[in-house]
């Protein structure tokens, strides 16, 4: 209902604080269903949260800050698969980032964070050995 209430005023930036908080699975995935339409519509959306899962399903550059001062700026998938920079954050990496970076023997792309990505990777590999 807030968010209705806010885009009836058409804004070219929006904010969202903590937006997954206290959100069960359908809530979130309507909010990221959200966030994806709002870029192609060309809005600036600016997420602060702790749930990199969700950061990285719907977000193609983020800022990770530390003590208020911004450690990392870039692609999502170039930050969130650096374990490195994000325990700087006290942060851990996506579920997925992690699973993906634990298979080297796979020869799968060691930068994945997003599960729908992941799933199709996966399948094809699945598909590629069955033949």
């Amino acid at each position: 209902m807030a968010l209705a209430s806010v885009l009836a005023w058409n804004p070219e930036i929006l904010i969202l604080d903590e937006p997954t908080i206290g959100q069960d699975y359908q809530q979130k995935e309507k909010l990221r269903q959200f966030v994806l339409q709002m870029r192609t519509q060309r809005k600036t959306v600016i997420i602060v949260t702790h749930d990199v899962e969700f950061v990285a399903e719907c977000n193609p550059r983020i800022l990770l800050m530390r003590e208020g001062k911004i450690i990392a700026d870039g692609e999502a998938r170039a930050i969130l698969t650096k374990p490195d920079i994000l325990e700087q954050a006290s942060i851990v990496p996506p579920q997925i980032a992690q699973i993906f970076l634990q298979l080297p023997e796979l020869n799968l792309p060691n930068d994945i964070i997003d599960v729908y990505e992941a799933r199709t990777l996966l399948l094809n590999k699945l598909e590629s050995r069955t033949k």
